[in-house]
């Protein structure tokens, strides 16, 4: 396993190499990426993929803005994310970092032509699709069709609508599920080198699908496209989606040691096993989640946030100028920071059964949004539920049963009987249940439903919109390389300039 960490570094170096041709018309790129084999650049680009998707200065925003984490008194919040008012020069590494992995699996897919390597070409498709969709529900037109493409001296790629790109995402990815479907028997197995799935193409299929389903849900209250939906969930039907326990989670082999931790841990806890500098002293719990946990007497409540004093948590509302202390705050709890070793999601079975409960509440898919959902709330508990290190020895942890009892006699927060708007309860339990696990759905669900509806918005009193930015702003490194083609969008408004499936 040691070797295989060695490797990882060594492959992230020849990414970055990558990124700054791709980026820099004045770089070079001496490491040419595209040489070393797919077997060798797949877990270093997958590995690489769950760095960018879980670090927590990456996307913490989206928990900040959205109630579900806040700033401990004592520490200085920053302005410009209490205010709204993003700037060229942030999350730019977001940016670089998603097209340097892109890069690499763009190499990976190059690479693998032959029928032998048919299962590298097909997780490769899927994960570049992953990664543009992340990056059109951030920033919406992005270099697409032009992009990955320096050595063939294209060093300022054009942008693509990003409509335009959802939909070519959705032929790719039946593509892939359909490379998986003829890969001959004789292909080369992937084997470990897949450090997701350990080379289980079915639920590679799977997660293919399941992003699809994504996909076509992020579009469901776009006026005119239900004709559309319909037709490409069809197609790829049989297929069908994650289920309980098949979740894409990655885990290369995580040792303690620097940097080779799982990162949404390290984040908090150092190799040693003393906290980072402000680890847990940051970053706190928000309060509107503290009072729907609470309200809804959620069996989660002290696996995702610590208590501050008995049974009772406590949180802050981002951006109010007078905080709680550090000690009056309830941190990070163990049902995030199980250990040094916990998995990294990638698209988990917890949000694959969310987006299969409104699925089939919209009527898009067969199969009971009831089910879908309580699967959904279940997967959760459980998941929140493991023993982590941090546990007293006394501790018992939620289970299955206490998910059954918790939405039989839950009132219309969580009950699926008792809710009068079933797509709200979906939606608002998927926003509690992927706390600490990904922030990007969060953001994408309220954008396009408006749910949940409780949030209380920054409390700072200079912001500068009353509700949070709708998109990023492209990069200066962007702007400073390829400005003909950042000038084309036209003007961006944080606030006005919405993605395409934002439609309210």
């Amino acid at each position: 396993m040691k070797k295989l960490f060695i490797l990882l570094t060594v492959l992230l170096v020849l990414g970055s190499s990558c990124k700054k041709d791709f980026l820099n018309v004045d770089e070079t790129n001496p490491n040419n990426a595209s040489t070393v084999p797919a077997n060798l650049i797949l877990p270093a680009a997958l590995n690489y993929t769950s760095i960018l998707m879980n670090t927590p200065g990456n996307y913490a925003f989206i928990n900040e803005w959205y109630g579900l984490w806040s700033i401990s008194g004592g520490y200085s919040q920053d302005l410009n994310m209490t205010e709204y008012n993003l700037l060229n020069s942030h999350f730019q590494g977001n940016w670089s970092s998603s097209y340097t992995n892109l890069k690499n699996y763009d190499n990976i897919e190059k690479s693998a032509t032959a029928p032998a390597l048919m299962s590298y070409r097909a997780i490769a498709k899927i994960m570049k699709v992953y990664l543009y969709q992340n990056l059109v529900d951030n920033y919406g037109n992005v270099p697409y069709s032009q992009a990955l493409q320096a050595e063939s001296s294209v060093l300022k790629p054009a942008y693509d609508p990003q409509q335009t790109i959802y939909e070519d995402l959705v032929v790719q990815l039946d593509t892939a599920m359909n490379i998986i479907a003829t890969t001959p028997l004789t292909a080369t197995l992937v084997g470990s080198g897949d450090i997701i799935f350990g080379g289980n193409m079915g639920n590679w299929a799977k997660f293919a699908n399941t992003l699809k389903l994504r996909i076509l849900m992020n579009q469901a209250d776009m006026a005119g496209r239900a004709a559309y939906i319909t037709a490409h969930l069809a197609t790829t039907a049989s297929v069908g989606y994650m289920g309980a326990g098949q979740g894409a989670w990655l885990n290369p082999g995580y040792l303690v040691s620097v940097g080779k931790m799982n990162p949404f841990w390290e984040r908090f806890w150092n190799a040693s096993g003393s906290q980072q500098a402000d680890g847990l002293g940051y970053f706190v719990a928000g309060q509107d989640a503290c009072d729907f946990l609470t309200a809804n007497g959620d069996p989660r409540k002290l696996r995702f946030f610590q208590a501050y004093t008995g049974t009772s948590i406590q949180g802050n509302y981002f951006g109010a100028k007078l905080l709680q202390t550090v000690a009056n705050t309830s941190k990070i709890g163990p049902g995030m920071l199980i250990g040094y070793n916990q998995n990294a999601p990638i698209l988990t079975d917890i949000e694959s059964l969310f987006l299969q409960a409104e699925a089939a509440q919209r009527g898009y898919i067969a199969g009971s949004a009831q089910a879908f959902y309580e699967a959904a709330v279940t997967a959760s508990i459980v998941y929140e539920g493991q023993k982590a290190s941090s546990d007293p020895s006394t501790y018992v942890a939620p289970v299955a049963l206490d998910a059954a009892s918790f939405l039989a006699n839950g009132g219309a927060n969580v009950s699926y009987v008792a809710a009068t708007n079933k797509l709200q309860l979906i939606i608002t339990q998927k926003w509690c249940a992927l706390n600490g696990l990904s922030p990007m759905p969060i953001w994408t669900d309220y954008r396009r439903t408006g749910f949940p509806n409780f949030i209380h918005w920054s409390a700072d009193p200079q912001k500068i919109n009353p509700t949070p930015p709708v998109r990023l702003l492209y990069p200066q490194t962007e702007i400073s390389t390829n400005p003909d083609n950042v000038t084309a969008q036209g003007t961006i408004n944080l606030f006005t300039s919405k993605i395409f499936w934002q439609n309210r």
